[in-house]
């Protein structure tokens, strides 16, 4: 899973305490996050007014309409300069995830795992019939019977079937009728089916990008 974007605190006595151990520790070892030691200087300059402004709003005394207002002024212009420089170290393979994790930023360079097709099959069965209907409902194979949910990564089951006046062992001569996102799910024999006949059905799982699991097993059915 890829990791999450760089985290600064929305609340302001939070993100008091997360600037300033930001800016303690770039400015310790500035080269441990890939920067220079005149970037800790900027970003040590852009959090002196908030940290000020924070510290007059801590007394009831001292905290007026002009400082709170100044505060929120300041706290923009910080993050406007912190933000990117989070970005910044966030994304860059040569820091660190500890390091990065000790910034209180999330590190970013972690390679997403790609989403492959489940090794296990779906299994089908025939919830009901009516004339030219059928409603199927299935499952993963490995997974409990109470369990209706895909296999992770799983967007629908592509279902096949074919009339045939002779028994269907191979899936692969079966013909795509509809994929199905849930279940159970209704099937609507198409025009021209002939009722009496038998039809023969497989599913396979499919993900996003085309890739498929194994075969269902086969069942079949006489249409009505």
């Amino acid at each position: 899973m890829p990791a999450l974007a760089p985290t600064i605190p929305p609340r302001d006595s939070d993100l008091l305490t997360w600037v300033q151990n930001f800016s303690t520790l770039i400015t310790a070892a500035p080269a441990t996050y890939g920067l220079l030691a005149s970037d800790a200087v900027i970003i040590a300059n852009a959090i002196a007014p908030f940290v000020t402004d924070m510290g007059l709003i801590g007394s009831p005394s001292t905290k007026t309409a002009a400082v709170v207002s100044q505060k929120n002024t300041d706290k923009i212009n910080m993050l406007n300069i912190i933000r990117p420089y989070g970005q910044q170290i966030s994304i860059n393979p040569g820091v660190l995830s500890t390091d990065k994790i000790a910034l209180g930023l999330n590190p970013r360079t972690s390679t997403p795992s790609p989403i492959t097709p489940p090794l296990s099959n779906p299994t089908l069965s025939i919830l009901s019939q009516n004339p030219g209907i059928v409603n199927f409902t299935y499952r993963d194979s490995v997974a409990s019977p109470s369990v209706k949910a895909k296999p992770y990564g799983v967007t629908q089951l592509a279902l096949y079937g074919l009339q045939s006046d002779t028994p269907i062992v191979d899936p692969a001569k079966l013909v795509l009728q509809a994929s199905l996102t849930k279940s159970p799910s209704q099937f609507s024999f198409p025009s021209g089916y002939v009722a009496g006949k038998t039809w023969y059905f497989a599913g396979v799982w499919q993900i996003r990008t085309g890739g498929q699991s194994p075969w269902s097993p086969i069942i079949s059915l006489i249409a009505t």
